[in-house]
C-alpha cells in the first residue's frame, strides 16, 4: 500500500516536472521571439552626409538613414559634450555608429577632435564647367594602383599607362589603351599612385595645360553615364595649388604668406559650413569656393604655405573668420553685410565686425592719412572715381580706375538681355515698381525694360558700393539690388549690346590718363564701386574703381603693402580687424563654454 501510494506521488511529482518544464520552454522561447534584436556597432570613414534628406553614408556600409530619435555625442578628454548632425564631418575616420534592426541609425559618437588633415576636393570638366565628366583619364609615372574596398579587389596600371574610366548604366569600367576592360563594379572606385609622384588627369584642360594631382582619387558613377571625380588631398598640400592659382608669385613672399592664411582659413570655413556635404566633398576647385591646381606649383608659393603652416584667422567671438578676398580696391573696401544676404535672405545682413568697409587710399595733403569722403554723396562719389591721380594701397593695379561707355540704346540692349535671367536667379532682389510705388519682386516683362529713360543709385554701403539700383524704362521702373546682380546686369559686352566692341578703359593710380591697355568686351562691370553720367546725346559713362566683390583682404593691396616691407599678419590685421591668428587644430574641439560631463 505504501508503496503504490509513494509510486503516485512520484508520478504527480513527474507530471508537475514536465508542466514547469514545459512552461519554462514556452515562456523562455516567447522571451526571445519578443525580446529586441541586437544594435550593430560600426566605426567606419564617413563618405557623404545628406542632412534633409537624414542619411549618412559609410565607407563600407553604404547609405544608412537616421532614426527619428538618433543622438550625437562627442567624447574628448574623458567627458561627453551633446553634438548634432552639424559636427559630424565628411571625410571623418573617428566616428561609431550604433545601427538597429532596420538599418537605422540610432547614436553617432564622435571620438575626441576630428582632425583636419586633408581636403576632400570636387574635381570639374575642362573650363570648370561640370561637376559631372563623360570620362576620366588617368596615369602616374610610377603606375596606378586601383583599389574597389567593398569589394577587396586591386587591379595595377604601370608607369605613364594612361586608364580610362567610363560609366554605363551605373557601373563604372576600367579600361586600359588597347580598349580592354580590366575591371568593372557599381562601387566607388579609389585610384592612387606612389607619394613620390602625382596623378595626370588627361581629360582635363587647365591654364597650366594638363592638371597633375596630389594624394589620391575617388571616382563614383552619377545619373547612370557620368562620373564624380574628388581627389582626396592633405590640407597643406592642397594650399601648394590653391596659391599660385590665386595669386602669382610676382607679388612677393609677404603678400602669398598672407594669402595662404586667407585661402587656408576659407578652406576651412567650406569644410565646417557643409556646402558639398551630400556629394562627398568640401570644395571646389572653382571660384565657386578657391581656385585649385589651375596654375602650377612654384617655389615660392609653396614657401608660403610652408612657412605658415597650420596658421588660420579667428574672431575675437572665437568663431572662425569669413576669409574672403578679391582683386583690387579701388580706394574703399566693403562691409560684407551691404554684399550678401544672410543664410536667412535677409539683406542686408547681420553685421561682421572684421568684415567692414574700410577706406584704403592715402589722404593727398597727408600721406600719413587714408582720406575720408562722404561715399553716401553721390557728388562726393563721382569726382571720386573720375579723379586718376589718387594714391592707395592698390594704385599699381590697371584696375585702380576705370571706365566704359555705351549709348543709350546699347545700355538698353545689355539690361535687356540679362534682367530676366537675374530676376530668375535671385527674384527677391530684382524688382519692378508697382502702381503704389511700392518695389515688389514680379516677372520681368518679356522685352525687359524696353527703352532706357533713367538710371540712379537708391543706396550705398559704408565703403561707397552699390547697393540697390533703380533703372527707368519704357515697360517700368526696377530696382536692382545687390552688386552680384547689378554687374551682371549692366555687361559690358558686343554680344549683349548688340553693337560695336565695347571697351573697359583703365588707369592706375596716379595717373594723368587711362593709359593703361583697355579690355575689350568685358565679361561684367569689375566692380559696383561706381558712379555714372548721363547724357542725352552721347549716351552714359561710367566711372568706377577696383575689381571684384571689395570684401576682405584685395591681393593687389597686399602685394604693394608686402613689397613695402608689412609682414604677413600685419596685412593680415590691416585687412581683418578684430581677428586672431591660431593654429588650425582647435577647430573641430568642443566650445570653452561647452558642458563636458
Amino acid at each position: 500500500m505504501l508503496t503504490k501510494q509513494v509510486s503516485r506521488f512520484i508520478s504527480v511529482l513527474s507530471i508537475v516536472f514536465i508542466v514547469l518544464v514545459l512552461f519554462f520552454s514556452i515562456f523562455s522561447s516567447h522571451s526571445t521571439v519578443s525580446a529586441a534584436k541586437p544594435q550593430m556597432t560600426f566605426t567606419e570613414k564617413i563618405m557623404a552626409k545628406n542632412t534633409s534628406a537624414a542619411i549618412l553614408e559609410l565607407e563600407l556600409q553604404g547609405k544608412l538613414k537616421l532614426a527619428e530619435d538618433y543622438t550625437v555625442q562627442q567624447w574628448v578628454d574623458g567627458k561627453q559634450y551633446p553634438k548634432s548632425l552639424q559636427d559630424v564631418r565628411v571625410g571623418a575616420e573617428n566616428v561609431t555608429v550604433k545601427v538597429n534592426p532596420n538599418r537605422e541609425i540610432t547614436k553617432i559618437v564622435i571620438d575626441g577632435v576630428t582632425p583636419v588633415e586633408s581636403m576632400r576636393v570636387g574635381i570639374m570638366t575642362t573650363n570648370f564647367a561640370s561637376m559631372e565628366h563623360v570620362q576620366i583619364q588617368l596615369s602616374s609615372p610610377t603606375g596606378l594602383k586601383i583599389v574597389d574596398k567593398l569589394a577587396d579587389e586591386t587591379v595595377e596600371a604601370a608607369g605613364n599607362e594612361v586608364i580610362t574610366f567610363k560609366s554605363v548604366d551605373g557601373t563604372v569600367s576600367v579600361v586600359k589603351a588597347d580598349g580592354s576592360v580590366i575591371y568593372s563594379t557599381k562601387n566607388r572606385i579609389y585610384v592612387s599612385t606612389d607619394e613620390s609622384s602625382k596623378i595626370k588627369a588627361a581629360n582635363i584642360k587647365r591654364a597650366q595645360g594638363v592638371p597633375e594631382y596630389r594624394g589620391s582619387f575617388e571616382i563614383t558613377s552619377v545619373l547612370g553615364n557620368k562620373l564624380h571625380l574628388i581627389n582626396d588631398v592633405d590640407l597643406e598640400e592642397y594650399l601648394y595649388q590653391v596659391v599660385p592659382s590665386e595669386m602669382p608669385a610676382s607679388f612677393g613672399l609677404n603678400a602669398l604668406k598672407a594669402q595662404a592664411v586667407a585661402a587656408r582659413t576659407y578652406a576651412l570655413g567650406d569644410y565646417l559650413g557643409d556646402r558639398f556635404a551630400k556629394d562627398g566633398y568640401f570644395v571646389l576647385d572653382s571660384v565657386m569656393s578657391q581656385v585649385y591646381n589651375n596654375s602650377a606649383e612654384n617655389a615660392l608659393t609653396t614657401q608660403a604655405v610652408q612657412e605658415t603652416i597650420g596658421t588660420i584667422m579667428f574672431g575675437n567671438d572665437g568663431s572662425l573668420v569669413d576669409a574672403r578676398y578679391y582683386s583690387t580696391s579701388g580706394g574703399f573696401g566693403a562691409s560684407k553685410h551691404q554684399v550678401w544676404a544672410d543664410g536667412d535672405g535677409s539683406f542686408p545682413g547681420q553685421v561682421v565686425p572684421y568684415l567692414l568697409s574700410q577706406s584704403y587710399t592715402f589722404d593727398p595733403n597727408d600721406s600719413t592719412k587714408m582720406l575720408t569722403i562722404d561715399t553716401h554723396n553721390e557728388q562726393e562719389i563721382l569726382q571720386f572715381y573720375k579723379n586718376l591721380s589718387y594714391h592707395g594701397y592698390d594704385d599699381t593695379s590697371a584696375y585702380f580706375r576705370w571706365n566704359v561707355s555705351f549709348s543709350k540704346q546699347e545700355l538698353a540692349n545689355t539690361i535687356n538681355a540679362n534682367i530676366k535671367s537675374r530676376y530668375n536667379a535671385d527674384p527677391k532682389f530684382v524688382l519692378t515698381q508697382n502702381a503704389t510705388g511700392e518695389f515688389v519682386s514680379q516677372a520681368i516683362p518679356a522685352e525687359g525694360i524696353g527703352e532706357f529713360r533713367n538710371m540712379y543709385v537708391a543706396k550705398r554701403g559704408d565703403g561707397g558700393n552699390i547697393m540697390e539700383l533703380v533703372i527707368e524704362g519704357s515697360t517700368g521702373t526696377y530696382k536692382i539690388v545687390k552688386e552680384y546682380n547689378i554687374r551682371f546686369t549692366i555687361r559690358p559686352q558686343a554680344a549683349f549690346t548688340q553693337g560695336a566692341d565695347v571697351l573697359l578703359y583703365r588707369a592706375t593710380g596716379g595717373s594723368s590718363d587711362y593709359t593703361a591697355a583697355p579690355l575689350k568686351n568685358y565679361s561684367i562691370l569689375p566692380s559696383a564701386f561706381f558712379s555714372f553720367e548721363i547724357n542725352d546725346q552721347t549716351g552714359v559713362t561710367f566711372y568706377g574703381g577696383g575689381n571684384g566683390h571689395g570684401v576682405g583682404m584685395s591681393q593687389y593691396g597686399a602685394s604693394q603693402l608686402g613689397l613695402a616691407g608689412w609682414d604677413f599678419d600685419k596685412i593680415l590685421t590691416s585687412y581683418y580687424p578684430n581677428m586672431n591668428l591660431t593654429d588650425v587644430s582647435v577647430v573641430g574641439a568642443p566650445s570653452p563654454k561647452g558642458q563636458g560631463k
